[in-house]
């Protein structure tokens, strides 16, 4: 995975994001072809949450 830091534009968008998950409960969105971030909302779609759990690695 190649590896850039965010411009500042991406940074504020993704601390602003940041501080809404941890004041309201926003829930942080990802891109899932790259991970990169999405932005963030009030609601989620059971698909984004399917997709979420889907994603994580278990080793069992």
């Amino acid at each position: 995975m190649d590896f850039r830091p965010l411009n500042d534009i991406e940074r504020r968008n993704l601390i602003t994001a940041l501080r809404g998950n941890a004041e309201h409960g926003r829930a942080i969105l990802m891109d899932q072809r790259d991970t990169s971030f999405a932005g963030s909302t009030e609601e989620v779609t059971d698909e984004e949450v399917i997709n979420a759990i889907k994603s994580v690695p278990c080793h069992y």
